[in-house]
């Protein structure tokens, strides 16, 4: 499952980064702004028209391409 996956309000752990699926710049931009495994993170908005997503990481607001959630691995942590 990947954060694409997350419905609004869906709170789930990250569990990778497929380096394979991302340019290494964005895998150290994602990587310095927290996306760890381990780390919390909550689907706040997605507008698929724009191709943008916004999530909550660590009490932090971060806007993301949604092409770029693919390369990254969830689970669930609550509905």
């Amino acid at each position: 499952m990947t954060i694409q996956d997350l419905k609004i309000g869906q709170i789930a752990e990250i569990v990778s980064l497929d380096s394979k699926k991302l340019s290494k710049p964005m895998l150290t931009e994602l990587l310095e702004l927290g996306f760890f495994p381990g780390a919390e993170i909550t689907l706040k908005n997605k507008s698929p028209l724009l191709g943008k997503m916004v999530c909550v990481l660590s009490g932090t607001t971060i806007a993301l391409r949604i092409g770029d959630g693919e390369s990254i691995q969830i689970k669930i942590k609550s509905i």
